[in-house]
């Protein structure tokens, strides 16, 4: 008997076996520093008002770019080698809707409020970033059982602690832990696109490849 949800999480791991997700989410994490790390060096100038006030836009925009990066190498690189497959997606029920958004608002507003009471916690923002971002690492890792998710979300700890430890908080703080552990995930995804590349070679022109693999 097929076990269907062994089969699915297979086919969801294979997903990130290329390494192309992490190469797009360290190429975000890099700009969101460098974004950080501008501000910072342009703080109390014109430049740095302007700065701060397309931090929207530069993320969007950011992601927009980088997402459809993704796919193109997805249809020209992946695809063609290994295919594609999908499965249905399941809709999420609108109570986890209602209680994922009420989460996050009390989170927000714990945040807001403390912040307020205690201006240096700000100090603690790299801990902060880096053990979140450990933690959806360390799901994300036991969901589809991919093994460099856990030194991921290990790095991720060690870099936001290691920082917030230093002294280097807030925004100084935050532009160095995008820059380091980008550039931490980056390193993964193309270490992972390399061995990827040698086990599987692109197939001849003739043979049948995943969508839009023309």
């Amino acid at each position: 008997m097929i076990d269907i949800k062994k089969l699915e999480k297979r086919t969801v791991q294979s997903f990130f076996d290329d390494g192309l997700t992490e190469i797009a989410a360290g190429l975000m994490f890099l700009i969101l520093g460098g974004y950080f790390i501008l501000q910072l060096s342009t703080a109390g100038s014109t430049a740095g008002s302007i700065v701060s006030s397309v931090f929207l836009i530069v993320f969007f925009v950011s992601f927009f770019l980088v997402n459809r990066l993704l796919r193109f190498f997805k249809r020209h690189v992946s695809y063609p080698r290994t295919g594609y497959v999908a499965f249905k997606k399941k809709e999420a029920s609108p109570k986890r809707r209602v209680a994922t958004a009420v989460v996050a608002g009390i989170i927000s507003a714990a945040l807001v409020i403390l912040f307020r009471i205690s201006p240096s916690v700000k100090l603690l923002f790299p801990a902060v970033n880096g053990l979140l971002f450990a933690f959806a690492a360390l799901l994300l890792a036991h969901r589809v059982g991919v093994t460099r998710f856990y030194v991921l979300s290990a790095a991720s700890a060690a870099i936001g602690v290691g920082l917030a430890a230093a002294g280097i908080g807030d925004l100084k703080g935050l532009g160095f832990f995008y820059l380091l552990f980008g550039a931490v995930i980056l390193f993964a995804g193309l270490a992972a696109l390399i061995v990827y590349l040698g086990r599987n070679p692109r197939p001849a022109p003739d043979a049948q490849g995943g969508p839009d693999a023309r």
